[in-house]
């Protein structure tokens, strides 16, 4: 039976929780709904959707840990929903960081291994291994090992592909051995497949740090360590999914890597960065926000000072203007409105014997969707 135009009109706009329960409506509404075509039109009608993403780990009734995704929709009557998504996957742990999200896919990382997931379809695959890591497990002075520094993940809107960016370290265990510093891999989901690219010196910097490492409009952000014995100072390295050019970008002049703490976050389409102390209750939380000149220069100017509140662990990311979502140290997810000074503790949770500060991590304009984590030949024109 041939589904109508109207029909598929009407289910391209439905959330993708309701078309996979439509699945066993038919065989013809299950082969529609798995239709590349039908998936980039849905895709479309949903790009205007955005949700708040967090992850976290929580313990099932079995005594195992469950990777649990939940999804935050703000209404504009500022009422929320949350959608509560357990992935019982038995090969990723739980404790996997996101090292980046597009199009309703999500990549976790422990910055060796690679997982691509759904969080709506609960579809998830490993990807290949790594061209370039090894370790020779021995401390033999002729030997050295190629280890992961960084990794990163987004959409390159040029090629219409995923890819995922990882910097490797060749180390020496002795300054006889002669190797390069610093290599950098790119995976391409369409190619399923790894390849190398040229690496600028100061990508190095580059380390996987939680809580800051971010996609955003076709860029991912590093967080890079300056060289102290030149002293350098510690900046933000950035990889252009679509040109694969890496630069860098200064950090505000006031920063001190010794008292503070780092992360990302967008406000109004602009980039953020929160600046706060290793401990919850000493000092100010400051909010930064990114300036390009005409030339596009970076600039930083201060938008916002939080007093210190206690309780507070770190912020996580703006949902407005003025709310901001952070962690407290009880391990829950609160609300903050920077106008009022109000605090709302949300019905998110997270274990209060996990691991501070990586009881959360949460990521806004995701999009919920049905995009497959297969790539290859099922891979279309998912450009807007």
């Amino acid at each position: 039976m041939v589904v109508s135009d109207t029909v598929i009109e009407i289910l391209s706009k439905l959330p993708p929780e309701s078309l996979l329960r439509f699945k066993s409506v038919c065989k013809s509404w299950y082969v529609l709904i798995d239709n590349p075509k039908f998936v980039t039109k849905h895709l479309l009608n949903s790009f205007s959707h955005k949700h708040v993403l967090i992850k976290r780990a929580l313990t099932n009734n079995s005594g195992e840990q469950e990777l649990v995704f939940s999804i935050l929709k703000f209404s504009f009557d500022r009422s929320l929903s949350i959608m509560n998504i357990n992935l019982p996957f038995q090969e990723i742990d739980p404790l996997l960081e996101i090292c980046g999200h597009s199009h309703g896919l999500v990549c976790l990382t422990d910055c060796d291994d690679a997982f691509l997931v759904n969080p709506m379809t609960k579809q998830s695959r490993k990807l290949p291994p790594s061209i370039l890591i090894f370790r020779t497990g021995s401390y033999d002075p002729y030997s050295y090992s190629a280890v992961p520094f960084s990794i990163g993940f987004g959409y390159d809107a040029k090629s219409n592909d995923f890819k995922v960016v990882r910097i490797v370290s060749f180390r020496g265990y002795s300054t006889m051995v002669m190797c390069p510093h610093i290599r950098v891999e790119i995976y391409d989901l369409s190619k399923d497949k790894w390849r190398e690219i040229e690496a600028p010196p100061f990508c190095g910097d580059a380390n996987c740090t939680p809580h800051f490492d971010m996609y955003h409009e076709g860029t991912f952000y590093f967080w890079g360590h300056g060289e102290s014995s030149i002293f350098e100072a510690d900046h933000i390295v950035t990889f252009d999914m679509s040109q694969e050019v890496f630069s860098k970008i200064s950090v505000p002049e006031s920063y001190d890597d010794k008292k503070h703490k780092t992360s990302l976050g967008v406000l109004n389409r602009s980039m953020v960065l929160f600046v706060y102390p290793f401990e919850s209750n000493e000092k100010n939380i400051d909010i930064w926000e990114m300036e390009k000149n005409e030339s596009s220069v970076v600039s930083w100017s201060k938008l916002l000072t939080i007093d210190p509140t206690l309780g507070i662990e770190h912020p996580l990311l703006f949902v407005s203007s003025e709310e901001l979502l952070m962690e407290s140290s009880e391990g829950h997810v609160i609300m903050y409105n920077t106008k009022t000074h109000r605090f709302k503790k949300l019905p998110i949770e997270g274990e209060v014997t996990y691991t501070k500060p990586n009881r959360f991590e949460a990521t806004d304009l995701f999009i919920k969707s049905l995009v497959s984590v297969e790539g290859g030949r099922d891979m279309i024109n998912y450009a807007f």
